[in-house]
């Protein structure tokens, strides 16, 4: 299995601070089932550049690769978690900051009522860029947007990602249930360290499997390696 969305790379931002650490995430995902990794470390343009940020990353992932080099851990990818920001279909980078290999780019939304700019952007990188959102955690959404703004994203076409927690907590695990399995939306760590954000794939599995049995637990995988083909 795939795990699309984790801040594993160490020293980008609020995610794992060591490489020891970063090995650890690793390991327990390896444990959890996973054999290929997406790093998605955060990128707020307001901060920096996408050359700055682009180059940050490449230093640590230099570093990742020297401590796992020759030893069993996961595949990995690079990407970046994107936050949403006015205008960002114009940006000439866009690309840049797609999954490797790629022309999906994963895109964290605001954590405001999403006005209609919102959408427009969405559906404007597509026709100038030819580069595909992949929403990121949609369920940290459903305490501030209306139904209506997360159906929309559901007939707009766009890959949502559901977080492994959203599954062990009593208020978010209907709706997240809901996209996993009616909206073919894929399942995705989001860790960030070893303690209050640790992976949970493992847990999230569980309880798709007692609530729906293997069969939805297959799908599920199915649905989250197949997302990630361009």
């Amino acid at each position: 299995m795939r795990d699309l969305h984790t801040h594993i790379l160490p020293g980008m931002d609020d995610g794992s601070k060591t490489i020891e650490e970063s090995l650890e995430l690793l390991h327990t995902l390896a444990q959890q089932g996973v054999d290929t990794v997406a790093l998605t470390p955060h990128f707020y343009r307001a901060r920096e550049s996408a050359a700055e940020f682009l180059a940050r990353r490449e230093e640590a992932w230099k570093q990742l690769q020297d401590a796992t080099r020759g030893q069993d851990y996961p595949k990995m990818i690079l990407g970046a978690e994107v936050a949403w920001a006015p205008g960002m279909s114009e940006w000439p980078d866009l690309k840049k900051l797609c999954y490797e290999g790629t022309n999906l780019i994963q895109v964290e939304l605001p954590g405001i009522p999403w006005v209609d700019d919102v959408f427009r952007q969405l559906y404007s990188m597509e026709g100038r860029y030819g580069v595909t959102p992949v929403i990121a955690h949609v369920d940290r959404y459903f305490r501030i947007q209306p139904k209506r703004n997360i159906e929309k994203l559901i007939d707009m076409g766009y890959t949502m990602q559901v977080s492994a927690n959203a599954l062990l907590h009593h208020f978010s695990r209907k709706r997240a249930l809901e996209l996993l399995i009616d909206f073919d939306a894929i399942l995705i760590s989001d860790c960030h360290n070893m303690e209050e954000r640790r992976p949970a794939i493992d847990l999230a599995m569980n309880v798709i499997g007692k609530r729906y049995g293997s069969r939805a637990v297959n799908m599920v995988v199915a649905n989250t390696d197949e997302a990630f083909l361009d």
